[in-house]
């Protein structure tokens, strides 16, 4: 397997893993951001 692999799919996971936590983890009470309106949009 190339060695290459690592390096472009480590950053492309840890971004996924943390673009899905900042979603689906509530916000404050009162706040609205980017991550509010897309999880009040998947909550529809």
């Amino acid at each position: 397997m190339p060695d290459w692999w690592l390096e472009a799919t480590l950053p492309t996971v840890s971004g996924v893993v943390l673009f899905v936590l900042w979603v689906f983890i509530p916000a404050p009470e009162g706040e609205s951001d980017f991550g509010s309106r897309l999880r009040d949009r998947f909550r529809k």
